[in-house]
């Protein structure tokens, strides 16, 4: 084999070695979460985000589910200080309403990447902190990953 095609080879190998790791990472983790704030300009109020960013192939499972199936999404903003929030949680868009073969019954689920925005008032600016859990379940209907929760801290920094 000459020096150019084992090189070739080699290089072939760490690519497909790549590719490999990426996906194993995708299915390991088929939710990635972020949380991202934006106050106001005259820091009296603001928006908060969060974004599931779902692996193409998987779901994630409504705010509202039927008792006897998987679990639903949910977050918690308790522990939060020096903030007041001003509406409820909401979805961007609605979920999808599937009829679930694993389950045998019908549940509601996103299957792409989904924003969830919620308003706040900051009462202390000084010691504002925004605390969200947000705990879930996903499938990709062969198999599910047991639920998870994840946890963020915004911690507010006045203008001076």
């Amino acid at each position: 084999m000459t020096a150019r095609k084992l090189l070739f080879a080699l290089f072939m190998l760490v690519l497909c070695a790549g590719f490999s790791a990426t996906a194993q990472q995708s299915v390991e983790t088929p939710v990635r979460w972020r949380l991202i704030v934006k106050p106001s300009a005259d820091g009296k109020s603001g928006e908060l985000t969060v974004k599931a960013l779902i692996t193409p192939g998987w779901h994630l499972y409504g705010l509202e589910l039927p008792a006897g199936g998987p679990k639903a999404t949910s977050f918690d903003f308790a522990g939060s200080t020096g903030v007041e929030f001003t509406d409820e949680l909401k979805p961007e868009r609605a979920a999808l309403k599937v009829e679930d073969a694993m389950f045998n019954m019908t549940l509601s689920w996103w299957d792409a990447n989904v924003q969830f925005k919620r308003s706040f008032r900051i009462l202390d600016p000084d010691n504002a902190v925004i605390k969200c859990k947000v705990s879930y379940m996903t499938c990709d209907g062969e198999s599910c990953r047991p639920p998870k929760s994840e946890n963020f801290v915004y911690t507010y920094k006045p203008k001076k």
